[in-house]
């Protein structure tokens, strides 16, 4: 029997709604929002704010799911008719609990029979709005979860909760409370629901989540990693008022039942095999043209010859709906394969060797096919490495989505830190090197040296800058912050580290290149660079502390108007910073005079006042740089490409904007464009490959995977392919392989042989 409690006791909030029909009933006057594992009240948004990104995020989901529905022809020629049939009882809760009826109320079970175009009635019928579906693998629950969604959002009210679908295959639920991963998936698919509230408050996506806005789908709870199944179980009776809809494995669903509890007030359906009915009746609609017919001899062995091995076999394969849907992909959309195959019993004695062989045939079947044009872009060997790569990621970061900023995460981090300071060094030796070719008196011999010893020094600090403050920062409880204290302490003991190594580095290179005489110069230069290392060092330590991810994608766009205090803000930010960089500058430039009679005491008061140009540089580029940021729309839902794209543009501005006015401050100050152009390709690069989740794609994605060959040259281009193929699905701003058990199937059938043939 279920657990009981009060309406969302996990999450209270004074809005009063009618859990049935999701309508707010009263004015919003305080939230409660999602901090770790409590609860913080906090101020809240006004009720019209609510409702804006509530309808946003609405409109968003039914964009997102009326693509996809689309994109995976769930209804080309029509849709498979999907049915189910009410679970086992050990797998349901009491129906008086189901249908909502006080103590001692006799209660008769609802009809929950039903097909495809029936869901979501059948769902309105259950009082508690509480429905999971059970069915074996490609059995069609992610076709119907998105169909209720649809159904559900096609007939909401304005003010109604909004049915939103997520795999929950990456949910841990002994680290992470639900409202806090399911915020977390809000706002990677809808970027205008990533932004705060108020400064420090929750994100719009959680304050949606706590004022009860929202209505959880959770598409694969069989994926959740095994042996906690009981423990998301038991987390999800904790809110037993709560609408939500699950879908999972038979075999995964009844363990974490027997281990845990059933899930309160639940409807449990089954889902039911194909009969041959619907396979008489869907087949033939697929294959037109000079193919129509090629499944009639098939489907006639199959209903006369009822007992014979190779029919019954793969009558039973096709009872299911995604082996359907390859053997239409293969033999119904591909000229020259014949399904007749499929009866052979010496090639396939067994239904597990049947569907091996759907499974083999797809990649090749589509990428032989052509279906986009005439154009073979990738050989089907090449292709299925690729996908076998992509898929054996997937399966160590242990989700189902394939995100394209977290591509790099692919690479060792040793190797991503290697390859950052090679290019940290080049940017700083070439800067060098484009001086000497600027300065037509210079000996570009002299700076090639210059920059080849610089560019060592800056690639080892930068990647030792990075090991140094993971080794300092060490390891924590989950669920444990950062201090503030704690990284600048970190970044003091970096940055005087790198000061140390970076200086002594430069000055063994530049006395050993001969290049300053007398030596005292070369040792004073090696000194005060090596300081400026350590200083950026610290500072980058500081940043990179309390981080435990790479940059994420941009989830904001352009705006001037209405955001003056925000860009005075980063006006002074910038100017303190500028104020302070230089003014460190050129103390340690005084500090390290070293080379003539009056030594530090000369250098100290020979300091200039450049450090506030540096200042007044400064703030301008922050405040165009990083000032000119507004949230999204809520009901922005942000595909692949769009999210790439965004990030990319925001990088290039932000890089543009840094460039200019650090170019035009060294100009100002050195009177010299021979100066200012290398400081400007130095700080339009160095200043914001830290926060660009489209710099690393470009460096790792875009460079080392390929250069490896694990990727394509083209990364992007074969994963827009590959879902226009049905490769891949998109549920926003992630790619997912089509169907989990694709996935899985080429990780372990990993060698193709000739004409799609695995050995």
């Amino acid at each position: 029997m279920g657990e009981h409690g009060d309406s969302d006791s996990k999450f209270p909030s004074p809005t009063v709604r009618n859990e049935v029909s999701g309508v707010v009933r009263g004015p919003v006057v305080q939230a409660h929002s999602i901090h770790g594992d409590v609860l913080i009240a906090t101020s809240t948004p006004t009720p019209s704010e609510m409702d804006e990104w509530t309808e946003g995020l609405a409109r968003g989901m039914q964009e997102l799911w009326q693509r996809e529905e689309g994109h995976r022809r769930i209804h080309d020629p029509v849709a498979l008719p999907v049915r189910w049939h009410p679970a086992a009882a050990e797998l349901t809760d009491h129906w008086a609990n189901i249908r909502r009826l006080p103590a001692g109320a006799t209660a008769e079970p609802l009809v929950l029979t039903g097909n495809i175009e029936q869901l979501g009635e059948v769902y309105r019928s259950i009082p508690s709005h509480r429905l999971v579906l059970l069915g074996p693998a490609g059995a069609g629950k992610t076709v119907l979860a998105s169909r209720l969604a649809l159904d559900l959002l096609e007939a909401r009210h304005p003010g109604q909760r909004v049915p939103v679908i997520v795999n929950v295959g990456s949910w841990n639920p002994e680290t992470t409370k639900l409202p806090v991963w399911l915020a977390q998936q809000l706002a990677r698919d809808h970027p205008g629901l990533a932004a705060r509230v108020q400064k420090g408050g929750p994100t719009r996506a959680a304050a949606l989540i706590d004022d009860h806005r929202v209505m959880p789908i959770l598409d694969g709870f069989d994926e959740i990693d095994a042996g906690l199944h009981p423990a998301a179980l038991r987390q999800l009776n904790k809110s037993p008022q709560a609408p939500m809809v699950i879908t999972s494995r038979v075999e995964q669903y009844t363990t974490a039942v027997h281990a845990a509890d059933v899930l309160t007030a639940a409807a449990v359906v089954e889902l039911d095999n194909l009969t041959m009915e619907d396979l008489s009746g869907y087949l033939p609609r697929t294959a037109a043209g000079h193919r129509t017919g090629i499944w009639d001899p098939i489907l006639e062995r199959m209903r006369a010859e009822v007992d014979a091995a190779g029919p019954a076999m793969l009558r039973r394969v096709l009872t299911n709906p995604l082996m359907v849907f390859l053997a239409r992909t293969i033999y119904s959309d591909t000229p020259g394969n014949d399904p007749t195959e499929l009866l052979d019993t010496h090639r396939f004695s067994t239904t597990s060797a049947v569907e091996h062989r759907l499974l083999d045939a797809f990649v090749p079947a589509i990428y032989e096919a052509d279906q986009l044009g005439g154009t073979r872009r990738w050989p089907v060997e090449r292709a299925h490495q690729y996908l076998t790569y992509l898929a054996s990621h997937l399966q160590q970061a242990g989700t189902r989505d394939l995100a394209w900023w977290q591509l790099r995460d692919t690479i060792p981090r040793f190797h991503r830190n290697l390859a950052f300071a090679l290019i940290d060094g080049m940017v700083v030796g070439l800067a060098i090197v484009l001086t000497g070719v600027l300065y037509k008196e210079a000996d570009f011999g002299l700076m090639l040296t210059i920059g080849l010893v610089y560019a060592l020094a800056v690639g080892l600090s930068s990647v030792l800058t990075v090991g140094l403050t993971r080794a300092l920062r060490g390891k924590r409880p989950r669920g444990t912050t950062r201090s503030v204290f704690g990284a600048v302490t970190r970044g003091l003991a970096v940055g005087l580290i790198i000061s140390l190594l970076a200086g002594l580095i430069l000055t063994v290179g530049l006395l050993l290149a001969q290049i300053y005489s007398p030596a005292m110069l070369a040792v004073e230069i090696g000194l005060s660079t090596g300081l400026l290392f350590g200083f950026a060092a610290g500072f980058a330590a500081g940043l990179i502390g309390p981080r435990e991810e790479g940059p994420q994608p941009t989830r904001t766009r352009p705006q001037i108007r209405g955001r003056a205090v925000f860009i005075a803000s980063r006006f002074a930010v910038g100017l303190t910073t500028g104020v302070a960089v230089g003014f460190a500058a050129n103390v340690i430039q005084g500090l390290t005079s070293m080379h003539d009679a009056h030594g530090i005491t000369q250098g100290l008061a020979s300091l200039r006042w450049d450090w506030i140009l540096d200042g007044l540089v400064g703030g301008p580029a922050f405040a165009l740089a990083f000032g000119l940021e507004a949230p999204t729309d809520a009901s922005d839902v942000t595909s692949v490409a769009q999210s790439l794209e965004r990030d990319r543009r925001n990088a290039l501005r932000k890089m543009l904007t840094i460039a200019l006015l650090g170019g035009l401050g060294a100009w100002t100050a050195l009177s010299a464009f021979e100066a200012a152009l290398p400081v400007a390709l130095v700080a339009m690069f160095l200043s914001v490959r830290a926060t660009s989740a489209w710099i690393y794609w470009l460096v790792l994605v875009r460079g080392w995977l390929p250069l490896t060959g694990r990727l394509p040259w083209r990364v992007q281009a074969f994963l827009t392919d590959a879902y226009k193929r049905g490769v891949l699905r998109q549920p926003g701003a992630v790619y997912q392989f089509r169907h989990a058990r694709l996935q899985d199937h080429l990780i372990t059938n990993t060698h193709l042989g000739v004409h799609g043939q695995y050995t």
